[in-house]
């Protein structure tokens, strides 16, 4: 076995951090010394409520929210307010550590020795176990939308209870990283066997932070303190109330009053509302933070009118980012998102490095009708848009500001409103005639906003892309497990992508988030993982 590699993080920087989280686990206090942590105390929290509990079957953001809870992962990242809200150091969560061989393709995995699942049926208590995990990989290959996120597996092995050894196809850089991602939770068999399936909420069993007390349908989830928890002394709090309120001006004035802690569930709060919000709250946090997800307008690029580049081409260059940044945004965010988001730094190609493909990124609204004429449509164009308008007003606007952007070139988008289980289960999957808009899935590895989006045959790939010489590099990208090596070839699909223009990124925003002052070492973070996330958190009134 060799170098482990996660992220940024080295094998022995890894085992460091396992030494660091078991300091936690022994002794929270220590710490957190002069921060103080304290224990108690209910955390209400507006939250989502999934169309349903298995995070197999879904890609639903909903879904992995309120799993995490419950149901934990391999490895997870760090949280809490001193670490940046795309600091994606991974840290043991259900093993304690993995090695990989020299040539990338097997993973010996060691799970964490007397992790419990919860004291209830039908899993009663028992010990987690290596053969947990292999059905868990083996029902995420099969079922989930991500799968193609685990690599090419060909095989898991279980050499004892605690180890599991995973053999793959070829080297896949991501492999480990993408184990802290909540879809990729461990599984217990025992309740599909029981219930055939993970979709209702009785399903929702685990060895997490907490436990799911109680259900109401409409109304809320109620998450207690596990009491056998691994991590001992988390989470500080006894109860997280997640509560499902739909309405935005019902969260934010029951915010307002201090009735919730938390008024979104990545604690967001409207852009234009910050000035007054200050003024009303003057004790509240607000924190602008980069925000991963990027916004795209999917084309069908398999069939006309959307095959021929230069319609593509000519939507890009209708759209004025700089003002879109400057007027909208009021310079909060990133003129270009895509594909790989600006806050990405460490993977991000500047605008000046994209070669031929920078200049359908600029405004050229007497370039873009020229092309749209080339192209067969002097007179414009009318397109159907899909979108689903519950991820709130200000993505409303901004597909009205795109909606008057082309149509200064003459391109008539229709919006079609849609409800949001149609809407995962078709145009997020790219299910539809013409063109679809809205936020992409969350990723924290950059393969996913690449591999997701441009390779052939995969369920994300809303575009259809269809493009041979794009599947070699984003192929190859995946197999190199050294970083200068791997970042040479993500330029040049970034390069290679923005020449195609396969779909139009616009502008981005910042998020702005609160919460009350009384909760403590609440930090911001690019993930779905609330059970990582709220299990360092503490009240202090």
């Amino acid at each position: 076995m060799d170098a482990l590699s996660i992220g940024s993080v080295g094998r022995r920087d890894f085992l460091k951090l396992a030494g660091s989280v078991a300091a936690i686990a022994a002794a929270p206090g220590e710490v957190f010394a002069q921060a103080q942590p304290k224990r108690g105390g209910v955390l209400k929290h507006i939250g989502l409520e999934p169309p349903t509990f298995d995070t197999h079957a879904t890609i639903s953001y909903q879904t992995q929210l309120i799993s995490s809870f419950v149901r934990r992962t391999l490895f997870k990242f760090v949280n809490g307010a001193k670490y940046g809200p795309s600091d994606f150091t991974p840290v043991p969560d259900l093993a304690l550590k993995a090695d990989v061989s020299k040539d990338g393709r097997v993973y010996t995995i060691a799970l964490r020795p007397g992790v419990r699942w919860e004291s209830r049926a039908p899993v009663n208590g028992r010990e987690l176990v290596a053969a947990d995990v292999k059905y868990s990989f083996e029902r995420a290959l099969k079922k989930s939308p991500a799968a193609s996120l685990l690599g090419r597996i060909e095989g898991i092995e279980t050499p004892d209870k605690h180890t599991v050894r995973v053999t793959l196809a070829d080297a896949y850089a991501p492999f480990l990283h993408n184990l802290a991602e909540p879809w990729n939770c461990i599984l217990p068999p025992e309740v599909e066997d029981k219930m055939g399936d993970f979709k209702a909420a009785e399903s929702l069993i685990g060895c997490g932070p907490f436990v799911l007390e109680r259900y109401e349908p409409g109304v809320k989830a109620v998450f207690a303190r596990n009491p056998t928890y691994h991590a001992k002394g988390l989470p500080y709090l006894d109860k997280v109330e997640w509560l499902f309120v739909k309405d935005r001006s019902t969260q934010l004035s029951l915010f307002r009053a201090g009735q919730v802690d938390i008024s979104f569930y990545d604690g967001r709060i409207p852009r234009t509302d910050v000035a007054s919000f200050k003024k009303s709250n003057p004790t509240y946090p607000v924190q602008f933070w980069d925000w991963l997800a990027v916004r795209t307008l999917a084309f069908r690029t398999d069939k006309a009118p959307f095959n021929d580049p230069r319609v593509r081409q000519a939507f890009s260059l209708a759209v004025d980012r700089k003002k879109w940044l400057a007027q909208y945004l009021e310079g909060q965010g990133w003129e270009d998102p895509g594909p790989v988001p600006a806050p990405m730094r460490e993977w991000k190609l500047p605008t000046s490095e994209l070669g031929e493909g920078a200049k359908w990124l600029q405004h050229n609204p007497a370039l873009a009708r020229k092309m749209l004429a080339e192209a067969g449509f002097p007179n414009g164009m009318k397109v159907k848009c899909t979108n689903w308008p519950g991820y709130g007003p200000e993505y409303v606007e901004e597909l009205e500001l795109l909606a008057f952007s082309l149509k200064q070139v003459g391109v008539e988008l229709q919006i079609v409103n849609e409800e949001y289980g149609n809407y995962i289960r078709g145009s997020f999957l790219g299910k539809f005639d013409e063109a679809s808009w809205g936020p992409s899935s969350l990723f924290t590895e950059v393969d996913a906003y690449l591999y997701n989006f441009f390779r052939s045959g995969q369920p994300n790939n809303r575009s259809h892309v269809a493009d041979t010489q794009l599947d070699v590099m984003l192929d190859a990208q995946r197999r190199y497990t050294s970083r200068s090596s791997r970042k040479k070839v993500i330029d040049d699909i970034q390069r290679y992508a923005a020449e195609r223009a396969y779909y139009l990124y616009t502008p981005y925003p910042k998020n702005v988030s609160s919460w009350t002052p009384w909760v403590k070492n609440y930090g911001c973070k690019n993930s779905f993982d609330r059970g990582a996330q709220l299990e360092v958190v503490w009240l202090d009134k």
